[in-house]
């Protein structure tokens, strides 16, 4: 393993999915009882209750690359590159949201501004790549990394 450079495939992790779930749940239970909250009538909080029963259903069918994408992922010095399944390519600035000992997360900003954003886990990559990733965040610059 290079100290300058990490890459890694990426799959799935199906705990990281149902901890999307859970966090949809319960933004839609928050926004349900607002109605409740705000003495709206009963019709209201049913309706913003069903507009994010519909949201959640919605993020259900069309998962947010942050939790599921598959592909292979490379960083090095401030940057990043994604090969996704499909063969598409996205490269750009690395931006660490959270470096932990269970949970990785970060954002590649192309040129034009678009961002991708990317949590990641032991599951998603397999035990070495996990581990070589996190040799690799101690080696890299500490000081611009949260914790």
């Amino acid at each position: 393993m290079s100290t300058e450079a990490w890459s890694a495939a990426i799959g799935i992790d199906k705990n990281l999915i149902r901890l999307g779930w859970l966090m949809q749940g319960m933004a839609a239970l928050a926004v349900a009882l607002c109605g409740v909250a705000l003495n709206a009538p009963l019709a209201v909080s049913v309706g913003l209750g069903g507009v994010a029963a519909w949201v959640l259903v919605r993020w259900g069918r069309h998962r947010p690359a942050v939790w599921s994408d598959c592909g292979h992922l490379s960083l090095a010095a401030g940057r990043g590159r994604w090969q996704a399944i499909d063969g598409s390519f996205f490269e750009g600035s690395l931006t660490w949201l959270w470096t932990g000992q269970a949970l990785v997360g970060l954002v590649l900003v192309d040129d034009t501004g678009r961002q991708k954003a990317y949590w990641l886990t032991s599951a998603r990559m397999g035990a070495i790549a996990w581990w070589q990733l996190q040799q690799w965040l101690r080696v890299a610059d500490t000081k611009v990394l949260p914790r």
